[in-house]
């Protein structure tokens, strides 16, 4: 009957259409790999990519494609390599591509491509439209509008994040001291440290541990004592990371005011910098000397200082 057609059709209808989706998947992660494999070459390239090269790119592949492998390669390169990737962004008309979808969605959707194109930065188009999102009514939409616009105009990143007036979280923190390292901008990390807002501390703080500055310390040594706890508590431990002193009287400020769960980070972050018990003994009760002392024992630990 029909009834008994349609039941066992629609079965065999679901199975044709998940291998429809895994043919697809397969196809387009392949032309996604050779786009990579053809981009990457016109970068390692010792001369720039002619006009041919890089229109046969546009010709081959969809902008789908293109975008997903520019994207994927510029997680992957800094400084002037991003000047080449810059230069396949304008030629394949990806910057309005992804500009044309931002005008089109909202919130969560727009957050992304917004964030998709900060990480296609620097682009000289992105000024001009990014500065309409930087007071978005989505918080997300507004931060990687702000982060585009550091990436294009780094002399100016200041000034941009000063604008964005919501307290960073570390993943943003992060987020934007990769890309400030990914494109090279010269920004220098003490006005950061020095400065009275709370956002820039924290990236300065950030920049001191990614690069292990030690010339940041008499800095450190001041934030660690700031009011704000989440502040005062990251830049204890990148004190550790450049491998400050640790017996001062700032950080036995700082460390009374910590939470018991961050003592013990403090520690353990203290053992993997390789520091000795005597660094910070009178700073701790006597359990967490035995606790240091213990983490110091460790075999693992002994690899890591050696």
């Amino acid at each position: 009957t029909e009834e008994i057609v349609v039941a066992l059709a629609s079965p065999l209808l679901m199975v044709v259409a998940q291998l429809t989706h895994s043919t697809y998947k397969k196809l387009y992660s392949y032309a996604t790999t050779q786009c990579i494999v053809q981009i990457s070459n016109m970068i390692m390239a010792k001369v720039e990519p002619n006009d041919e090269e890089l229109y046969s790119i546009r010709r081959r592949f969809t902008k789908k494609v293109l975008l997903d492998a520019v994207l994927f390669i510029s997680e992957h390169i800094y400084g002037v390599a991003t000047n080449r990737i810059a230069l396949i962004v304008e030629v394949c008309g990806l910057d309005y591509y992804i500009l044309d979808q931002i005008k089109r969605k909202r919130n969560v959707e727009r957050a992304n491509l917004l964030a998709k194109l900060s990480r296609l930065a620097p682009l000289t188009v992105t000024v001009e439209y990014a500065e309409i999102y930087i007071e978005d009514g989505n918080r997300d939409s507004r931060f990687y509008s702000m982060v585009a616009l550091v990436a294009t105009r780094p002399e100016r990143a200041v000034q941009y994040i000063t604008r964005f007036n919501s307290p960073f979280t570390l993943h943003e923190t992060a987020i934007l001291a990769n890309l400030i390292h990914r494109i090279g901008a010269p920004i220098a990390y003490t006005p950061l440290l020095t400065s009275q807002n709370r956002n820039l501390q924290l990236l300065g703080i950030y920049i001191s541990n990614l690069f292990a500055i030690a010339d940041a310390e008499p800095h450190l040594q001041q934030l660690i004592e700031s009011d704000e706890r989440e502040i005062a508590y990251i830049a204890l431990l990148t004190l550790c990371s450049v491998r400050g002193d640790i017996s001062s009287q700032n950080t036995g400020y700082a460390l009374r005011r910590l939470l018991q769960f961050q003592r013990t980070t403090f520690i353990r972050h203290a053992v993997l910098e390789c520091y000795s018990l005597h660094s910070c003994a009178q700073l701790l009760s006597t359990e967490e000397q035995t606790l240091f002392s213990q983490r110091l024992s460790s075999y693992k630990c002994r690899i890591l200082c050696n």
